[in-house]
């Protein structure tokens, strides 16, 4: 994600169901055929049919994918739904998956964090897992209509767990090839540097909506002043959104304002916890088959300077204009749900 806070993010309560209801499961269909879905305790999962791959794609992603168009975003999405589609045909729930994804992300941050070059290669490939079922677990709730605090909440854990897991498991792995105390401590400082910022940097890009929901709402003299007209920020939070939309509206800027957004993309690309993980994946590969841990080191270091450089800049951005920004956006989605609501 996965992208950003998954408030958006539909989750499940257990409806009210006749609890002697009960089905037996049947063999699955030919993959990606459209079918009823098989039919579990209601309790578990609505009996609605399940379609083809491409419709439950526009139900499950349509949004997302038009929120979002990155290549690489869109390619990780069109394995999510294969996963997605399989598991709708079982009784496992949203809340379940993002269990399972809390699980595996603290799972690996400890099994990476052992010396084993095997142990380290398989902590990897529990990560890949994590990042495909925390866009899993959205997916089924969206098909299935279903909404969970709590699932919100796991979410969000999975996420700390998983980032903040990468670099600690990562540099205490490292710490045991170290040759000196100074070298130790080089690793480990790397390390808690790497998780600190990018939890903190995942903090603070959805600090806008922490403050309106703390402050601003009991405090409605916080509320900035209307915006100013004219574009969004080019490095303010909806400019980004704008960016991943296919709208930024680059043309009505000054023609070198093109290069900074280059930069701004190509540094969240890299700072992202998608790049992080591949990064990781081809070092643990490395480790494996050649024995050396340098490029693991490297990942390390630089993108521990990475991820304290980026949240450096994200503080600047939101004491300039992200907050203003972000508290208003929020307002005026307040206000408008609050008229929808007595319009019904």
């Amino acid at each position: 994600m996965r992208t950003g806070a998954r408030g958006d993010k539909l989750r499940e309560t257990a409806p009210a169901t006749d609890p002697g209801a009960r089905f037996v499961r049947r063999d699955l269909p030919p993959y990606g055929a459209s079918l009823a879905a098989v039919p579990h305790s209601p309790h578990d999962m609505p009996a609605t049919p399940v379609p083809d791959l491409g419709t439950l794609r526009s139900i499950c992603q349509g949004e997302k994918v038009r929120q979002d168009r990155r290549p690489w975003y869109v390619l990780s999405r069109r394995v999510s739904i294969v996963i997605t589609w399989w598991l709708l045909h079982t009784p496992v729930t949203a809340n379940q998956v993002t269990l399972a994804s809390l699980v595996l992300a603290l799972a690996a941050g400890v099994l990476l964090a052992m010396p084993s070059k095997a142990l380290a290669l398989a902590a990897a490939g529990m990560l890949v897992v994590h990042y495909f079922l925390d866009k899993v677990d959205g997916e089924i709730a969206r098909f299935r209509k279903v909404h969970s605090l709590t699932g919100v909440y796991m979410d969000e854990l999975s996420h700390v767990f998983a980032y903040a897991g990468t670099f600690a498991g990562l540099g205490v792995h490292l710490a045991w090839r170290a040759r000196t105390p100074a070298e130790t401590l080089e690793v480990l400082g790397a390390a808690m540097l790497g998780a600190l910022a990018m939890v903190m940097i995942r903090q603070n890009k959805s600090m806008g909506a922490l403050i309106y929901g703390q402050y601003v709402l009991e405090q409605p003299g916080l509320l900035p002043a209307a915006a100013r007209s004219g574009p969004a920020p080019l490095l303010s939070r909806e400019g980004v959104r704008l960016n991943r939309r296919g709208e930024a509206g680059e043309s009505r800027r000054p023609s070198a304002w093109g290069a900074v957004a280059v930069v701004r993309d190509l540094v969240l690309t890299v700072s992202e916890f998608t790049f992080v993980l591949l990064l990781l994946l081809i070092g643990v590969a490395l480790e494996a088959a050649t024995g050396s841990a340098r490029f693991l080191g490297i990942v390390l270091r630089g993108q521990a300077l990475l991820q304290a450089a980026v949240l450096v800049a994200l503080i600047w951005i939101n004491l300039s204009f992200n907050l203003e920004t972000e508290v208003r956006r929020l307002n005026d989605l307040s206000q408008e749900r609050s008229r929808d609501t007595h319009a019904e």
